[in-house]
């Protein structure tokens, strides 16, 4: 199975573009705060370390060579550690501005000078309790003002960025991303709400228009979806309107055929053109049915499926069809019954009439109820299945003319079942037969 990288959703898409630049902003900003602040401190520090390099040099000039080793330790402690080396280091030379700072903070020129940047000294909680301040030790070398070399190492204190600072940042990350995600809610809610009216209008052509607010490409889009809808409901009217007066204005000139029907003394013929009129009339009915299908006013109720359908096979049974009913007892869903009853009748009377009998069953599939209607004829080529769902379409061999269908039965029946929401589908049951399978939210 392929794996998706991609979500299908375009608020998912939004969402971890948002999260993702606000994620990746965040570590960025944090990495370049981190090194400013990390070269400033470091900065700091020398500058720090070069005040109090000139504050021991200062005290050790004033006071002669014998008592200097005393006063070094009088004046020593755990940041700051003074010594006399034999020869000054090959250190780092002092850079020109803190050098500078050290000639006047001892009030000379001082000299050769080396500096060096050290690691801390080991953290010792029981002696520093402080130690995991510490940040950077400089050990400055040079020559008092009598020659005599000597060396001060000082550590510097900072506040690091240590673990504990991430959790606001961590806090800010979560709110922003928390937001990202409300923000992209609110900016695809007119998105979400046009393709649920999209799909409603499937159902129901009447349904209210879409509220033509927000953003103007939102109160765009939601005006020619509403264009549309009007459009697509005038078209729907006149051609129902239209149908319908042509079965009303064809229903006069039937009528007068079927009275110059009794003028014809032979009975043959007379019955021949009786025939052609009656499937004429249905033609006419079963036509502006299916036009009346596609625009179903009838408003939903809950009903009880299942006792519709028994009743439904109970009614076949008594004008002699083969029909016979199972099921659970008791399914109540929201429905037009009218239009239902239709989509059963049609299915039951295209399995009599093509299959000889058939088989009703009702049961339930998880969220959905699954009506099967199945028969024990001949079946369907599998490649004309959708076909026959089709308006006016027909079969050769026992789905033929001669059987006096019309091609419509089928293809109101899926009108009906998709203006519900549900969807009808047909297939070849495996122990013979052609089965219809109608699915409907329970």
């Amino acid at each position: 199975m392929q794996l998706r990288l991609i979500p299908k959703s375009l608020a998912v898409r939004i969402f971890f573009l948002m999260a993702g630049g606000i994620v990746a902003a965040t570590f960025l900003s944090r990495w370049v705060i981190e090194k400013l602040y990390i070269n400033e401190l470091e900065q700091l520090g020398r500058t720090s370390a070069i005040e109090r390099i000139s504050d021991v040099v200062r005290v050790l000039d004033a006071i002669p060579r014998e008592a200097r080793p005393q006063a070094a330790a009088g004046i020593s402690f755990e940041r700051l550690a003074v010594s006399f080396p034999a020869q000054i280091g090959n250190g780092a030379e002092v850079e020109p501005a803190l050098s500078d700072k050290l000639a006047r903070g001892i009030r000379r020129a001082p000299g050769k000078v080396s500096l060096e940047a050290l690691p801390p000294p080991p953290c010792t909680p029981d002696v520093m309790p402080d130690c995991k301040d510490l940040a950077k030790r400089f050990a400055a070398e040079l020559a008092l003002a009598d020659g005599q070399p000597v060396r001060v190492e000082y550590t510097t204190r900072w506040i690091k960025i240590g673990d504990a600072d991430w959790v606001p940042w961590v806090i800010g990350i979560a709110m922003l991303v928390v937001l990202a995600w409300l923000s992209v809610r609110i900016a695809t809610r007119p998105l979400r709400a046009l393709a649920e009216h999209a799909t409603g209008l499937g159902r129901d052509l009447r349904r209210k228009p879409l509220d033509e607010n927000g953003p103007t490409e939102v109160r765009d889009a939601a005006h020619a979806f509403n264009t549309m809808q009007a459009q697509i409901r005038r078209q729907i009217d006149e051609r129902t309107q239209m149908l319908a007066a042509i079965a009303h204005d064809l229903k006069t000139p039937l009528t007068r055929m079927r009275l110059r029907l009794e003028l014809i003394d032979e009975d043959a013929l007379r019955n021949k053109f009786s025939e052609d009129l009656g499937a004429m009339q249905s033609l006419i009915d079963e036509g502006l049915d299916f036009a009346r299908s596609v625009d179903a006013q009838e408003q939903a109720q809950r009903i009880d499926l299942s006792a519709l359908l028994d009743s439904l096979c109970e009614d076949a049974r008594d004008t002699g069809q083969a029909v016979a009913f199972k099921g659970e007892a008791g399914i109540i869903i929201p429905a037009r019954a009218n239009a239902l009853r239709r989509v059963f009748l049609n299915l039951m009377d295209n399995a009599v009439k093509y299959g000889g009998d058939a088989e009703v069953s009702v049961s339930r599939q998880g969220g959905e109820i699954a009506v099967r209607v199945r028969d024990h004829g001949p079946g369907i080529p599998p490649d004309q299945l959708e076909n026959v769902l089709k308006p006016y379409f027909r079969l050769e061999g026992s789905r033929s003319r001669e059987t006096g269908g019309t091609g419509l039965g089928l293809a109101i029946a899926a009108n009906l079942v998709n203006a519900q929401g549900g969807r009808l589908k047909l297939r070849n049951h495996p122990d013979g037969g052609l089965e219809a399978e109608v699915k409907i939210a329970g």
